[in-house]
């Protein structure tokens, strides 16, 4: 028995090395491998120009508003919270003369929306687009790049 137990344990050596070492050179393999993919990816950057990123503008806060929802019963409501980003370049001075104009826009928009209007990723976005269109239409020239809702809750 001694013999079968030597020749075991010698067995399961060369095993275990073998598994060691395969698994080492899969992962010397894949790190050189890395290594070049991030090489060329360096050369490819040096080459190229910097990408052209959009320029972001001034946001400008708005309070929180709190509307009841035009679904039947009036039992919902409707809590938001928005920011304003104004085009690049832009200053917000327009938006801190007419505020009064634009919390009307805004609050005779919201109030005619279904709780169906808003409760899906498309309903929000329809929303700020129209929002956005209607305040656009305020001012000479398209001042408000995008609406950002930082609280929408829904009750």
């Amino acid at each position: 028995m001694n013999k079968k137990l030597v020749a075991g344990l010698a067995l399961a050596g060369v095993v275990l090395l073998a598994v060691l070492g395969g698994g080492f050179y899969l992962m010397w393999s894949k790190i050189a491998s890395l290594e070049v993919q991030g090489q060329a990816e360096e050369e490819a950057v040096e080459g190229e120009e910097a990408p052209v990123t959009a320029a972001v503008g001034v946001t400008f806060p708005l309070e929180t508003f709190i509307v009841n929802l035009a679904d039947e019963g009036g039992k919902r409501y409707l809590r938001v919270t928005m920011q304003l980003e104004l085009a690049a370049g832009e200053t917000d001075e327009p938006l801190r003369t007419r505020l009064p104009q634009i919390r009307d826009v805004i609050l005779m928009t919201l109030p005619a929306k279904r709780f169906e209007d808003i409760r899906s990723a498309e309903g929000k976005i329809n929303l700020r687009t129209e929002i956005m269109e209607q305040l656009n239409r305020m001012f000479p020239k398209a001042l408000i790049h995008n609406i950002y809702f930082t609280e929408f809750v829904v009750q």
